[in-house]
């Protein structure tokens, strides 16, 4: 069965109509003109226009130093009517990324991009939560299983989805393993999941024949082949016959995301509480 991200998506953005609008904008930066990174900050900005947030986005040039895109960064985002900062990853590789990340300001960091952002959320010191375990969290809402009963493997450790969802799920489920894919029994150990989670970003890592009946896949792998086709780490052939609940992609966690990152915008402004 697949899992539609975008009617979830859908029910986050209804909440968020309900609530008072901030009237600050939330400002981007888009270092370069990679086409699929300015494909996803309009996205971004689609959403933006739904909820009727102001959306700001300035592109910097591509051979900008580390040192200039952290000023930068620090101008753009410090306005008092700037109310959250986000910069489109990835980043050239010449950029010290964490360096330039960390000029976010912490209260206007909705992305969690930087180590400070980071730090609160995982001393329990963060009114919001980084949108890839917000949306574990909100896919996690369908089951009507009891977490504490469940395996969870987490495939990946990366900053953006391992970390900050294993972190979350750690005392919420009844067993939690992180896997990197060099492991040599990767595939093996991923048949006793009753959740993967995954967000290595390499196409079709595992399928099907690797699960057992009736796991659920939440899936943030992204990647693009040579002929622009688009896969994430899961290949989903064979998943319905064994009773396999996934998110698709695109389509799947990709919504969930952008929805996430709006609903932490509206908490970081005061425009909704934080959830206990």
């Amino acid at each position: 069965m697949v899992i539609d991200g975008k009617t979830i998506a859908e029910g986050i953005k209804e909440r968020l109509r309900r609530l008072p609008k901030p009237e600050r904008f939330l400002g981007a930066a888009l270092v370069g003109g990679d086409p699929a990174s300015l494909n996803f900050l309009k996205q971004k900005e689609r959403v933006a226009r739904e909820l009727g947030i102001e959306f700001r986005l300035y592109e910097l040039p591509p051979a900008i130093s580390t040192d200039g895109l952290r000023a930068e960064i620090g101008r753009l985002a410090r306005p008092k009517n700037c109310g959250g900062f986000i910069v489109q990853l990835p980043l050239p590789p010449e950029i010290n990324r964490h360096y330039a990340l960390n000029a976010i300001p912490k209260e206007k960091d909705v992305d969690f991009l930087s180590e400070p952002a980071l730090g609160a959320f995982y001393t329990g010191r963060s009114p919001a939560v980084p949108p890839s375990a917000a949306a574990v969290e909100e896919i996690l809402k369908l089951e009507e299983r009891d977490l504490r009963d469940l395996t969870v493997v987490m495939a990946g450790a990366g900053f953006l989805v391992g970390r900050p969802v294993g972190f979350w799920l750690q005392n919420r489920v009844g067993e939690l393993v992180v896997l990197d894919r060099s492991v040599n029994d990767f595939h093996k150990r991923l048949a006793g999941a009753d959740i993967v989670v995954s967000g290595t970003g390499h196409p079709k890592l595992f399928g099907a024949e690797h699960l057992k009946e009736g796991a659920l896949v939440i899936d943030f792998g992204f990647s693009r082949g040579a002929g622009g086709e688009i896969s994430g780490d899961f290949d989903p052939a064979g998943a319905e016959a064994k009773g396999i609940r996934y998110t698709p992609t695109p389509g799947g966690t990709g919504p969930i995301l952008v929805a996430k990152l709006y609903e932490n915008f509206y908490v970081l402004n005061g425009a909704m509480p934080a959830e206990s």
